[in-house]
């Protein structure tokens, strides 16, 4: 009996050893990821900012194609989203998804020459890799960004931006906190849905 479970716990040790690296990520593999991240903003900052139609077009299929959203709404709403039914958490998403594209797609500037340069990568505790990065332009300081990926099973997705040290997903966290606790998870929903439907 005590062989039979010592084989036991071999064998599943042995295939939690061969699974765990597909749920890892490779220095050298985030920073090829997050290249193709920034061509992908630099094309968005090649748009003619009237052309608010295709550079939202852009960056949606950037978010779509290379960020982490359920996990993200859900990091967003705190606490709010363990009380949260699936219909509201499916509506937030939505929500939160055109909020991020609209407001995005048109504050980013236009493209002057700026240089985007991968500085290093490295492992953050057992689950995350950042990669950081800066922008470089010909008549302002560096901007610099930091990018947290994850592999959930999924493959290598963002799950946060730093903009000079100011995380995306706390800021937005403070922020829909501040409603929630106002109104309720549903009253941030409707002003969402409201702004974006005035930003059409």
């Amino acid at each position: 009996m005590i062989r039979i479970l010592k084989i036991v716990l071999f064998a599943l040790t042995f295939i939690f050893c061969i699974s765990k690296p597909g749920f890892t990520i490779d220095e050298s593999e985030a920073i090829k990821y997050i290249e193709n991240v920034g061509q992908q903003a630099i094309n968005i900052l090649k748009t003619p900012i009237d052309n608010l139609e295709k550079r939202e077009l852009l960056f949606e299929k950037m978010l779509n194609n290379n960020f982490d959203k359920k996990l993200i709404h859900r990091a967003v709403l705190g606490k709010a989203a363990r009380g949260a039914s699936k219909e509201q958490l499916i509506r937030f998403g939505e929500a939160f998804n055109k909020h991020i594209v609209k407001v995005y797609a048109s504050q980013l500037g236009v493209y002057s020459n700026q240089l985007f340069i991968i500085d290093k990568a490295y492992k953050k505790g057992k689950k995350d890799t950042i990669v950081s990065s800066h922008i470089e332009h010909e008549t302002a300081p560096p901007l610099r960004i930091d990018w947290r990926l994850r592999n959930r099973g999924q493959g290598t997705k963002i799950i946060d931006i730093a903009i000079e040290g100011v995380s995306l997903l706390a800021t937005k966290r403070a922020d829909f906190g501040a409603s929630i606790k106002k109104g309720g998870l549903h009253a941030l929903i409707i002003d969402l849905e409201t702004k974006n439907a005035q930003n059409n």
